[in-house]
């Protein structure tokens, strides 16, 4: 008789920017969904656990650094995903960023490492989904590919909290250089300084992350 394999599991807290800010204005049912998914990462259904517009995010990265002539490979990879839905909503990330502005700004993608900080024991991941040059000033730059508007505070928190976990890795840089772009809508959301509130609610949130981590089942 085999034994029942044992979930993957994710020893301490830790969050994305993204899903920090997020977990913030989420009800408490659907906070507790999200650290579950965090906590163990690899359980059924697997397709919700996948980088969902990987495909799409990369093909951007491509078409920045080398061109349109990127985009026949890119669409080529699309058509191969067996998800019909799924190789609309990449056709259509794709399509809204190659038909924005920014397309054209002449972003020039690089390597940045792992930055990560913490409050009290939850480990904060920047996690940006572009890392870029323009001109001589860097930009760390947040997608909304969801087929709806993304929420203005989602955006405006997940950019304090990068720029603190920034701050925190000793890299000095304005507010300005992070962006969230929303896709669907246009709208480009320029980083801030952090509010009081949003650091006061973040050491809130850990403290209360950290006693319900132990307890979250699969």
């Amino acid at each position: 008789m085999s034994a029942v394999p044992k979930p993957h599991v994710i020893l301490n807290p830790r969050l994305s920017a993204r899903n920090a800010a997020k977990y913030f204005l989420l009800p408490g049912a659907d906070q507790i969904r999200l650290l579950r998914d965090q906590k163990f990462p690899r359980l059924e259904p697997q397709v919700f656990k996948q980088p969902y517009y990987a495909i799409s995010k990369r093909g951007i990265r491509a078409f920045l650094e080398r061109g349109p002539e990127s985009l026949v490979d890119t669409r080529a990879q699309i058509q191969r995903m067996r998800n019909a839905p799924q190789r609309m909503h990449l056709t259509r990330v794709l399509g809204e960023f190659l038909n924005s502005e920014h397309a054209q700004r002449g972003l020039k993608p690089i390597s940045f490492p792992r930055c990560q900080a913490y409050i009290r024991n939850l480990e904060l991941r920047l996690s940006p989904d572009l890392v870029a040059y323009e001109g001589k000033e860097e930009r760390f730059i947040y997608f909304n590919e969801k087929a709806e508007q993304c929420s203005p505070e989602v955006a405006r928190i997940t950019l304090e909290i990068a720029y603190w976990i920034l701050k925190q890795n000793g890299v000095e840089l304005k507010p300005q250089q992070l962006e969230y772009i929303d896709l669907f809508t246009g709208v480009l959301y320029r980083g801030r300084k952090p509010r009081k509130k949003t650091m006061q609610d973040l050491e809130e949130n850990a403290r209360l992350i950290e006693s319900l981590w132990p307890t979250i089942e699969p």
